[in-house]
């Protein structure tokens, strides 16, 4: 007869904070399915960082993702949150954060597939050489035109 061993300090946490949240919906996931009625009203594509001009959007570097939208009213700004890195060294590029959050305000009809540009040039004192590398890219709130707003405030929709 074998005899187990339970960690009772973790067994005790355990049941405190399933006692303490009356239903799942209070408990934070990394599996973003796991979150009941929060489905993002989007499809997007992985950023890409760019370095060259796009012309009427940015001049020395921007970021660029398409975004579908498969909500039921039309789309006036998005806020979007991440972190770039150098693409060598992997550290922070900047002298202060190397996170941003930035909201870009643009009209995407429902049902519409657009392409979101985003300029980063007020944030960058040289211009880059290399594309930085983006990291923990999440629609952080989507603004609809009906006022309404759908929110991720911790990232659980982030593209890795």
């Amino acid at each position: 007869m074998s005899i187990r061993r339970v960690n009772i300090p973790v067994l005790l946490m355990v049941a405190v904070i399933f006692t303490a949240c009356d239903n799942m919906a209070n408990v934070f996931t990394d599996w973003p399915s796991a979150i009941p009625g929060k489905a993002p009203p989007f499809v997007i594509t992985q950023p890409v960082f760019e370095i060259t001009e796009y012309p009427n959007y940015f001049s020395f570097a921007g970021m660029v993702f398409n975004y579908l939208n498969t909500a039921e009213e039309n789309v006036d700004r998005i806020t979007v949150s991440f972190m770039l890195f150098d693409t060598d060294t992997q550290a922070n590029p900047f002298i202060g954060s190397n996170q941003f959050e930035i909201t870009k305000l643009d009209l995407v009809l429902q049902n519409e597939n657009k392409k979101i540009i985003i300029s980063l040039d007020r944030f960058i004192h040289i211009a880059p050489t290399k594309p930085y590398l983006i990291d923990y890219f999440y629609i952080s709130e989507v603004h609809f035109a009906d006022g309404t707003t759908w929110q991720d405030k911790y990232g659980a929709y982030r593209v890795r």
